[in-house]
């Protein structure tokens, strides 16, 4: 798992840095920020994730320990968000840029280690 982690975010910055270079030529730096700052949430919120099930498996009423701290999670990230718009920081349109990157990434990773699966079964 920790090694698909590791994949997830070399690929998503060998990705989202030359994105937001080439943006620089094409838009303002808000727009460039904002791609990296979707990413780094993406990439936050996976390690998040992650770091509450292998803390929570096995326990007890995991699962609504599971749903609380995701939501949790995600009100923190909501909050961040929230303040860098507030100051007009961030870019919506290339934030979700960011994140769609960032998702795609677990997508393709996720499909390849489900395929290794099956193969090896």
């Amino acid at each position: 798992m920790e090694i698909m982690i590791k994949r997830i975010n070399k690929q998503s910055a060998i990705l989202l840095l030359p994105l937001a270079g080439i943006s620089l030529f094409f838009a303002s730096w808000r727009f460039s920020l904002s791609i990296i700052i979707g990413g780094l949430v993406g990439v936050a919120n996976l390690k998040g994730l992650v770091w509450s099930i292998n803390a929570l498996f096995g326990m007890e009423r995991a699962g609504g320990k599971i749903v609380f701290l995701s939501i949790f999670r995600l009100l923190v990230i909501f909050c961040i968000l929230i303040v860098l718009a507030a100051f007009r920081v961030i870019d919506p349109v290339s934030l979700l840029i960011g994140l769609t990157v960032v998702f795609a990434v677990i997508l393709k990773e996720g499909l390849l280690a489900a395929k290794r699966s099956r193969i090896n079964a």
